[in-house]
């Protein structure tokens, strides 16, 4: 006798056989879902993290250019004082010093010489009638000149502007006399061939 299968039966076994095909795209979905959620996070944190780095880049450029500046400062004085070691290293090969001793009384009055002159055109007095030097540091320097200065961009009375001008003319005196006075001092201690060498240089006239 042939065997009958149920309707029901049937029913029951093909829903049986498709339940685990449905859990494993429902897996399948929802891993998909997961990675896309992921990708899109790493997107995001990526795009954020760039942009906080761009604003934040400036900052280490304006701390370099603070610094900078201090260094360029640390370095002009460095580059002035190097420079004024090699003119009289440079010097003392024209004078033809050979002893230490004799080099290091000529290149102190060298120096003192250097320094007034500097002075001088920093101050606004000025040497063989040359006036120079920035605002302030004839202020620091000078400060006859700014009170002058002063007088005319105030407009005070003639008296006044020309009370000042004779106390900068008696100022610019004094330092004149130093300069003169540093410079027979070096005079008393050069050879006539290296009085010749200091004339040729600018240290003496």
């Amino acid at each position: 006798m042939p065997t009958t299968t149920s309707p029901n039966l049937l029913r029951n076994h093909g829903q049986s056989d498709s339940r685990p095909a449905i859990a494993s795209r429902r897996r399948l979905l929802r891993s998909a879902t997961l990675i896309a959620a992921l990708s899109i996070c790493g997107v995001l944190a990526h795009a954020q993290q760039g942009g906080s780095d761009t604003e934040s880049a400036p900052a280490p450029r304006r701390e370099a250019s603070t610094e900078s500046t201090g260094q360029t400062g640390r370095r002009g004085n460095a580059n002035r004082e190097d420079m004024q070691a090699r003119m009289l290293t440079n010097l003392r090969t024209q004078f033809d010093v050979k002893d230490d001793s004799e080099w290091a009384l000529i290149a102190e009055r060298i120096t003192k010489i250097m320094e007034l002159r500097r002075s001088a055109v920093g101050g606004g007095f000025g040497m063989g009638g040359f006036r120079g030097g920035s605002q302030n540091n004839r202020a620091a320097q000078n400060p006859e000149v700014e009170a002058l200065r002063t007088a005319l961009d105030d407009k005070l009375p003639d008296a006044e502007v020309k009370a000042r001008i004779e106390k900068l003319r008696a100022a610019r005196k004094q330092a004149e006399a130093k300069f003169d006075q540093a410079r027979e001092d070096l005079r008393s201690v050069l050879t006539l061939r290296q009085e010749a060498v200091a004339v040729l240089n600018g240290l003496l006239q």
